[in-house]
């Protein structure tokens, strides 16, 4: 047992020192990946960049900290902790918790300040490694440091009723609340782009028919709230939703979500989807009330609770929407998987007929490999890069995207079924790696050890890959019993209502939206269920009961593993077909034809009601190249086709952009667009040359295009081609990346409102005070209370007078309005709605941050028609005198955030904003 020794003042300041010194350089060590988001002349990567800190790399998970006792972790399988060692804090005596066999590290010396331990396996074994130990606090007399904003303790009451002297319960808070973050973005851009695709007159105004859209009305009341018992006001604005929602229906803008009104005379089955499509929106609605709201306190109205409260129609519409995904899944495995099947059950003698459908049903529709924690595709292309030449050749092109479905199933049977052991050997080794050389490399070694045991299996494999074999084999009935199947979606869609209400809101999502928000909630409340583990734990053991509103979260071991299962079934829904006319539409807009166009006239253009061979040319180019865009349907979801088209005219946006692209890709773009392209001139040479084309981009460059085309007319229809995708790349990144800036602000708006609803329980100055009355008010309040009587709980505040007075001047330079008007329009994604009207003014443009607040502070200046606003604001004259935002409006803006310095300050200057957020075209 370590004894305790105490240090000497010299030798604490000496350790105090090396503690500092060794966050600096993890800290430096965790910042490295932030070169890659550079543009991409100014990157030079160095030879093996660390990715990870040493201390995460030797298997270390935590450092919990109960009273006067420390627990520390390392990772065990997945994602799970090992509880290692527990350590006294009076004395650092330490007790081993971990067996020999599941133990990953080594503890050495432990003192005041710092923490030495090893690794037992991968990571540079046997090698001391100094982390800094968290109960060291200078002047606090509990080991547990209190958070800066003051809050920790109303965190504990409201999730578990009561406050804690350790810092596990308020991490496992922490964790919850990212969720919060998260669901916030993604439904207030939800809401965004259904109120934007209605497109009609009003539509682009503040109105948003999603606002009066509650969960608690059941469709009855939506379409005849005079027959229900809710005030006149709430009546009126039952009926105005009721006929936007109409409107919203007629345009047929819906179905860029997949969703389509069923053609039949039977009015029953028309009312029934659009009673699920008002189910659907509704969810929505009640969602962004939740997050961008505190609503904590109702728990019909509470994020985690209220689903299985409201009227169970609800959730038999949730019920519904997974049900038919997985009945659509199962009409075409069979079917569509036969081949494969058939060919499986040939070659893999040792297994059930039975047995391999399950385990490729597994495999295509639940993507249980994606969960193995390595890739899988990435191991098959290390073995025929090292050893498997003869399966690249041109032989097999035509059946290679079969060949290695095939292989890649093999090896994930071995993984998943037959050497479990291996597999999680690989996982911990991977974890161990510190750079992105150090995994190719761990993957090249698994990789030599596989082809010995499966060579003979990718030979038998490409000798069934015959043409004729594999015809016959699909024209073959066959025999399986349709149980299988059955017990399988069974067992994949009894999913908790929250799981499936996360389903449904990928249904508004496109492909990359849908992989990060689950990623995202998987790994949270994988977390989740690991701190529930370890306070359950007998040799931690400390209280973990949730109050009513989160009881939840007992589940999240099983929330888990059904958003696995939402993660693999969701997808990017295509087109509905009955609202292609809108989409030519849409498409034939965002080339350059007038939006006014009528329907016959774009009817006539693409020939959509003549029948005959080889006519339809030009409808199926834009076809294939527009409207199957995933880019164009999220310009549609998220801006206005003319809008985008003016945007574009604008050269020096456009050259920004294209700036933010890497030079190889630039390259290629240049040699395929332009007819005649010098590949000998510079860079910026053409840039200029591909943004010239984008401005001046029109319908007429496409319209004598044929889509059946050979040597010339190919040659100009890949080009077409190309500057479609070119244009449309730009335009998506402009939006995207404004987008996504725009979300920052939703999470500072999201934590505001919730930090406002703890500031009250403990500030009695707060308790009569509305937010929506003064978004200054908490921030306000809170420097008052420094200022007066050095009573307030927020340490940021406290505990930096310079900069708590320039947050108070920024205080006073806004005003309610003002900020009333900003958080509106960081709810209503104002900026990519005006972005048309005002980047034309702006002289420099030189990051997305810039191009946001310029037309954030014209959004703001704006002079209403229907307000009563006399006085000028005092930032306007410099805004339109210097034609560039104004960085104290942006702070005074900002004001309503200075509660919070850190992130007030990164929200307020150019330089500390995260630039990870920008997209480039890789």
């Amino acid at each position: 047992m370590a004894k305790k020794n105490k240090m000497k003042p010299r030798e604490l300041r000496e350790a105090q020192k090396k503690a500092r010194q060794l966050k600096a350089a993890e800290i430096n060590n965790n910042a490295a990946p932030a070169i890659a988001a550079m543009p991409a002349a100014e990157v030079i990567a160095p030879a093996a960049e660390k990715k990870k800190s040493s201390v995460k790399a030797a298997g270390m998970k935590s450092i919990l900290v109960s009273e006067n006792k420390m627990y520390i972790t390392s990772f065990g399988k997945g994602n799970s902790a090992v509880l290692e060692y527990e350590v006294d804090n009076n004395d650092y005596n330490q007790t081993q918790l971990s067996s020999k066999d599941n133990s990953n590290i080594e503890l050495g010396d432990v003192n005041e300040v710092n923490i030495t331990f090893s690794s037992k396996r991968g990571f540079e074994s046997g090698v001391e490694i100094n982390t800094s130990n968290p109960t060291h606090r200078s002047g606090e007399s509990s080991p547990v440091r209190g958070d800066m904003l003051g809050l920790k303790s109303e965190l504990e009451k409201r999730f578990f009723g009561k406050t804690f002297d350790d810092n596990i319960h308020i991490q496992l808070i922490y964790n919850i609340l990212d969720i919060e973050k998260i669901l916030a973005v993604y439904v207030t851009n939800i809401v965004y782009a259904l109120n934007n695709m209605l497109g009609i007159k009003k539509s682009e105004s503040y109105d948003d028919f999603m606002g009066y859209l509650s969960a608690r009305n059941t469709y009855e009341v939506f379409t005849h709230p005079d027959k229900s018992n809710l005030s006149d006001k709430a009546k009126g604005n039952i009926k105005k939703s009721f006929s936007t929602f109409n409107d919203l229906l007629k345009t047929k803008r819906l179905g860029y979500f997949g969703l389509e009104e069923p053609k039949t005379k039977d009015t029953r089955v028309s009312q029934a989807y659009k009673k699920r499509v008002y189910h659907m929106l509704a969810i929505v609605g009640q969602i962004r009330q939740s997050v961008f709201h505190d609503k904590s306190s109702k728990l019909d109205e509470d994020l985690y609770s209220f689903i299985d409260i409201i009227d169970s129609e609800y959730r038999e519409t949730l019920d519904y929407l997974v049900d038919e995904r997985f009945d659509s899944i199962n009409k075409g495995f069979i079917q569509g998987n036969k081949v494969n099947i058939s060919l499986l059950i040939d070659m893999m003698k040792g297994y059930e007929p039975d047995d391999i459908i399950r385990l490729y049903y597994d495999f295509i529709v639940l993507k249980s490999q994606k969960n193995l924690g390595f890739s899988i595709k990435k191991l098959r292309e290390k073995m025929l890069d090292e050893y498997g030449f003869r399966f690249k050749d041109k032989q097999y092109d035509s059946v290679r995207s079969k060949m290695y479905k095939l292989m890649d199933f093999l090896l994930f049977c071995n993984y998943y079924r037959n050497d479990v052991v291996a597999g999680e050997a690989l996982v911990r080794k991977l974890r161990f790696s510190m750079t992105d050389d150090e995994k190719e490399g761990i993957y090249a070694d698994e990789a030599a050890k596989l082809w010995g045991k499966f060579r003979n299996d990718f030979e038998n494999i490409a000798d069934h890959m015959n043409g004729d074999v594999i015809k016959e084999l699909g024209k073959a009935d066959m025999d399986f019993d349709e149980k299988i199947l059955d017990s399988e979606k069974k067992n994949a869609s009894d999913l908790l209502y929250f799981s499936k209400m996360i389903y449904m809101l990928t249904y508004f999502l496109d492909g990359k939206e849908i992989n990060d928000l689950l990623t995202t909630l998987i790994s949270k409340f994988d977390n989740i269920k690991e701190f529930l583990k370890i306070m359950k734990s007998s040799a931690v053991d400390v209280e973990c009961e949730l109050t009513a509103g989160y009881k939840l979260f007992n589940d999240s071991q099983r929330i888990t593993n059904e958003l696995f299962i939402v993660k693999n079934i969701a997808s990017m829904r295509k087109p509905a077909a009955s609202a292609k006319l809108t989409m030519f539409r849409d498409a034939l807009t965002i080339l350059g034809i007038d939006d006014k166009i009528t329907d016959d006239r774009i009817s006539e253009i693409l020939k959509l009601k003549e029948k005959g061979k080889g006519i339809h040319g030009l409808r199926n180019f834009i076809t294939n190249n527009v409207i199957e865009s995933s880019r164009f349907v999220y310009l549609i979801k998220y801006a206005n086709a003319q809008k985008i088209r003016e945007v574009a005219k604008n050269e020096k946006v456009v050259m920004f952009v294209l700036g933010g692209i890497p030079d190889t890709q630039i390259e290629r773009y240049y040699k395929s667009c332009v007819e005649f392209p010098d590949m000998n001139s510079s860079l910026e040479v053409k840039r200029s040359e591909l943004a010239r084309m984008i401005k001046n981009i029109s319908f007429d460059d496409f319209k004598n295009v044929k889509q059946q085309a050979k040597g010339r007319e190919n040659v100009a229809k890949e080009r077409a081609k190309a500057v479609i995708g070119l244009y449309l790349t730009v335009m998506y990144l402009l939006v995207k990346n404004l987008v996504n800036v725009n979300a920052r602000y939703v999470i500072a708006i999201h934590c505001l409102e919730r930090d406002f609803g703890l500031y009250k329980e403990i500030i009695p100055e707060l308790a009569s005070k509305n937010l929506k009355n003064d978004y200054r008010i908490l921030s306000q309040t809170l420097c008052e209370l420094c200022d007066e009587r050095d009573k307030s709980p927020n340490l940021f505040l406290k505990k930096n007078e310079r900069l708590r007075k320039c947050v108070e001047v920024d205080i006073n330079n806004a005003d309610s309005i003002m900020t009333r008007k900003y958080r509106n329009c960081i709810a209503h994604l104002t900026v990519v709605r005006e972005l048309k009207e005002y980047i034309g003014d702006i002289r420099t443009v030189d990051s997305y941050f810039s191009i946001y607040h310029y037309v954030m502070q014209r959004c703001i200046t704006k002079r209403e028609d229907d307000t009563k606003q006399e006085e000028k604001i005092k930032y306007e004259d410099d805004l339109l005198k210097n034609h560039g935002y104004t960085k104290d409006f942006v702070k005074a803006l900002n004001s309503p955030f200075g509660y919070n310095i850190p992130r007030f300050k990164n929200l307020s200057i150019e330089q500390l904003f995260d630039r990870n957020e920008y997209l480039t075209e890789k």
